[in-house]
């Protein structure tokens, strides 16, 4: 089942319960009312003989001055009260031994055991709904002061009618509620969903033809258009990680030649040993120890560059100066060279320790390959700065000695993948910063990471 319509039957549903729960509630007050009324009226009616009794001896209302059952003239109440019978209801007078002393209508009453009770003077009235001769009734019957009881009845067939024909027409208006409430659901839903389905179209065609280059238009400002917008920025990214990566492997296929040549050629002169004086074969293998050393440091460092430490490495709180005197002290037992630290002003931050370690280091490293003097290591907030007092970077080099693969044209004869300052830029960016290059004041350069608290 599709979105549109699954919206569609939400919506449907919704309103069919809220009209169906207002008809229903329209119908049963409307019936409370009007039986409240016919109650109303029936205990009115039967007050008149509760409270005042019939002449007679019977109590019935039968004086003989036309207290016939007919009605035709009805009996009177004692005192000149006023008529006993009316033509809106059936009246019938029971004696106090439960038979029937008298009616004033068609047709007879029923009479149960709780009637006869009353009629005896147990209780004061008791009211129900009765059916006589297929007709409905609503019938009262109550207890008269000098015995005997009084049975009114009133005939319920107009309140019926009335209630059916409302109920046919609340059932009318809930139909055509519920049918209007759907159509304006579906065209809620098919103007909600349309973006939804040029997402799915556009997700089904970058993956069937792997094409990142087709955005979807945004006309939306709301949930929808965000989602929008959210894809094209995924695609956006994919379309330059794919690029990035072509990149690299192109790059990567250009450097790897090199050393693989240069291996190629030596081990050719090894295979000829023989014939080679033994300091040429030394040097020979001198040369081919260093190609393969060279190109695997390269291959080591394409793995970190393609990979993310990220997936692996959890965030925690890092101390950057305790970072900064790791990687310094580790590089004054490898090289014997002198690598100072000032983290006087360091902080700590949230962020992956490994990750800004190798970042410092390789920046450290940078800076011994081609300074002779010592190199200083200064921390400030979140911004650690490697000074060093070699030859610096031109101006036009400074951007761009992090991309891959690049090296300064006169360094390009000296050790190196072109890689470890691409690896920092990567690092400053994975948290939130930047790594730059800046003329040190009395010569060198210096190489800054900066790093983000949030």
């Amino acid at each position: 089942m599709s979105l549109r319509t699954r919206l569609t039957l939400g919506v449907a549903a919704i309103v069919a319960v809220a009209v169906i729960g207002a008809a229903y509630a329209s119908h049963y007050s409307t019936s409370r009312q009007l039986r409240t009324a016919t109650d109303q009226f029936l205990h009115l009616r039967a007050e008149r003989f509760t409270k005042s009794s019939p002449s007679g001896p019977s109590g019935g209302g039968g004086d003989g001055r036309g207290g016939s059952l007919d009605g035709s003239q009805p009996p009177q109440l004692s005192g000149g009260r006023g008529p006993a019978v009316e033509f809106d209801a059936v009246t019938q007078i029971l004696a106090a031994d439960g038979s029937v002393a008298s009616s004033t209508g068609r047709p007879a009453l029923p009479v149960d055991g709780s009637d006869r009770a009353l009629a005896a003077g147990d209780g004061a009235s008791r009211i129900r709904n009765v059916y006589v001769g297929g007709t409905h009734y609503r019938m009262i019957t109550a207890h008269q002061a000098n015995g005997g009881a009084v049975q009114i009845a009133r005939s319920l067939v107009e309140t019926d009618n009335v209630l059916t024909v409302l109920r046919d027409r609340l059932i009318l208006i809930a139909l055509s509620g519920i049918v209007f409430a759907a159509l304006v659901g579906w065209a809620l839903a098919r103007r909600t969903t349309t973006p939804v389905e040029q997402l799915t179209d556009t997700a089904e065609r970058v993956a069937a033809t792997q094409d990142l280059s087709t955005p979807i238009p945004v006309v939306r400002k709301d949930e929808v258009g965000r989602l929008a917008t959210s894809f094209n920025t995924m695609l956006s990214a994919l379309a330059t990680s794919r690029e990035q990566q072509q990149r690299l492997v192109a790059d990567a296929s250009h450097e790897l030649r090199t050393p693989l040549t240069a291996l190629r050629t030596n081990i050719e002169f090894l295979e000829r040993a023989g014939t080679l004086p033994a300091d040429e074969q030394a040097a020979l293998l001198a040369e081919a120890h260093l190609e393969l050393t060279e190109l695997t440091a390269l291959v080591s460092e394409l793995v970190d560059l393609a990979g993310d430490a990220r997936v692996d490495e959890p965030v925690t709180v890092v101390d950057l100066a305790e970072v900064a005197e790791d990687v310094a002290a580790r590089f004054r037992r490898r090289t014997g060279r002198e690598v100072t630290v000032d983290a006087s002003g360091a902080a700590t931050m949230d962020g992956r320790r490994t990750m800004i370690d190798r970042a410092i280091a390789n920046l450290v490293d940078n800076a011994l390959k081609f300074s002779d003097a010592e190199v200083e290591i200064t921390v400030r907030g979140t911004t650690v700065d490697i000074a060093d007092r070699g030859p610096g970077i031109e101006p036009g080099d400074r951007e761009r000695v992090f991309d891959r693969f690049y090296r300064v044209p006169s360094d390009r004869t000296k050790p190196g993948s072109g890689l470890g300052l691409s690896i920092v830029s990567q690092i400053a960016a994975a948290h939130g910063g930047r790594a730059s290059m800046h003329d040190r004041a009395g010569g060198g350069n210096v190489a800054r990471l900066e790093l983000s608290t949030d």
